[in-house]
């Protein structure tokens, strides 16, 4: 049996830099709100692009209308700083969906003793409701603020390096009222001589649980789930490395609310052992793992994945950012399987020219601003990120397929078989084993769109017409209910 093997070379963003990346820009934040029954999007992210670790932090609002065309409602425009004010980033920012209230946390260096974490309590178009005030702050450094909504409480984590800490930085969450922004509790997640950094956090959409994952002493993954008992957050279990071998920083986690079940994707090796590749994981309520694979693809730093669920084959699509300008998609059914369908979308139409940051890029399903999330037989992620040339942000309106999602195999139908399909890159003919014969088959491109389909009445198919690419082939086995998925490689 002749197994083919296809090689994707893809370029992997340097990871060596004769200066800090964060040093001009660092983090981005799509929150999404309704004003008026309308849906439209908050951005913000901290940029010092004329005055080296200055960072102000800026926001826009945008909308998309009917026909999918981005509308700018307000501009680019510094929210917070003067322009000489000492690493006021990275931004992140959580949402009050009961009453609008946004909470942005991020750090600054303003003070003598060290950076603080700060906060504002805000409207999305700017009215100040608690205005620039310290939440953890000192003796000492205080860094990395993410920030989550759990029932009536935002909770603020972040890595302290003040003292008692001997081993680096302690994992901390503030917790504070969600309508004055007054402190409840403060929650210590390790011990002091240890070394942990960079909080991702996310909450079930009845705000319920929240997910918290950070780097542990930059080898794993490590966090557990918080629950509100009688006012006080809890964890339901103890911390736990529910990934290990993964990269510091190159992490994120989303909530599947289809499923019930939370999001982990890490990159996988640790340190220098980096490799393009992504560890994924599925945790439930209670801060179990549920499922765990690799997948190929590995996600980038900072980087925000896009989720989307199908009806029409009862799963999550994910897109996250990987290699210079491509997009990696991996499935997850109804029953939690996860899938590597090994598609790596490059060369992307919308991605022309364009050339991901080394860190802080964010990513959305967008729907318009009446609700509707199709546009022309499409789906459109919106990627934000730093304009490494100004002050302002990039935003990238990402047109992706419907057949992606719904045309594609059902990833419930994968078989698990290998296959004796030969020559495996062609520039005319495959053959296919017979047992196929009678057989519908359809081509997808790389990008998702059918490109052929008809019925097997030979064991070859010909493919001559097609241009150099990659292409996914689905074939219906004939008189049984089996779908085979496989890829093959056209030459010229």
């Amino acid at each position: 049996m002749i197994k083919t093997v296809i090689i994707l070379f893809l370029i992997i963003p340097v990871l060596v830099f004769s200066q800090d990346p964060r040093e001009f820009n660092h983090g981005t934040c799509i929150v999404e709100y309704e004003s008026n029954d309308n849906i439209k999007y908050y951005l913000t992210w901290s940029s010092a692009f004329s005055n080296s670790w200055e960072h102000d932090i800026y926001n826009s609002t945008i909308y998309f209308d009917e026909n999918g065309d981005l509308i700018t409602e307000t501009q680019d425009q510094v929210y917070i700083g003067t322009g000489n004010d000492e690493a006021q980033e990275p931004i992140n920012a959580i949402i009050n969906t009961l009453n609008n209230h946004i909470l942005s946390v991020w750090e600054d260096g303003i003070d003598t003793d060290g950076p603080n974490v700060r906060g504002q309590l805000h409207n999305p178009d700017g009215t100040i409701i608690k205005s620039n005030w310290i939440i953890a702050g000192g003796a000492g450094s205080q860094h990395s603020a993410n920030t989550a909504h759990l029932n009536n409480k935002y909770l603020i984590f972040y890595a302290d390096e003040a003292p008692p800490s001997t081993g680096g930085a302690v994992l901390k969450a503030k917790v504070i009222d969600d309508v004055n922004g007054n402190e409840t509790q403060t929650i210590s997640f390790t011990p002091n001589n240890e070394d942990h950094w960079w909080p991702v956090s996310v909450s079930n959409s009845e705000k319920t649980r929240t997910l918290i994952i950070f780097g542990n002493d930059g080898y794993a993954a490590r966090g557990t789930v918080l629950y509100e008992n009688a006012g006080t957050i809890q964890q339901t279990s103890s911390l736990q490395d529910y990934l290990t071998n993964t990269q510091q920083y190159f992490y994120q986690v989303e909530w599947l609310e289809n499923i019930s079940k939370f999001l982990l994707i890490a990159r996988n090796g640790a340190n220098n052992d980096i490799t393009d590749e992504s560890q994924v994981c599925l945790i439930d309520v209670s801060g179990n793992i549920t499922n765990s694979t690799i997948v190929k693809g590995g996600i980038l730093r900072e980087a925000k994945m896009a989720v989307k669920w199908s009806d029409c084959n009862q799963s999550y699509s994910v897109f996250y950012p990987s290699g210079v300008n491509n997009l990696t998609q991996i499935s997850i059914d109804k029953n939690g399987n996860i899938f590597d369908t090994s598609i790596q979308i490059t060369g992307h139409a919308d991605l022309t020219n364009i050339k991901w940051p080394f860190t802080g890029i964010w990513s959305k399903f967008i729907s318009d601003i009446n609700g509707n999330d199709t546009f022309n037989n499409h789906h459109i992620v919106l990627f934000v990120m730093n304009d490494t040339q100004s002050n302002n942000s990039i935003k990238i309106p990402v047109h992706l397929n419907t057949s992606l999602f719904c045309n594609s195999l059902s990833v419930n139908e994968i078989i698990e078989e290998e296959l004796i399909i030969y020559p495996n890159p062609s520039s005319d003919k495959i053959n296919l084993p017979t047992e196929f014969l009678d057989s519908d088959y359809e081509i997808y491109s790389i990008h998702g769109k059918r490109v052929l389909k008809g019925i097997l009445k030979e064991n070859n198919l010909t493919i001559s017409i097609l241009n150099e690419g990659i292409y996914l082939i689905k074939i219906i086995k004939q008189g049984t209910r089996k779908v085979y998925f496989f890829k093959i490689v056209k030459e010229n």
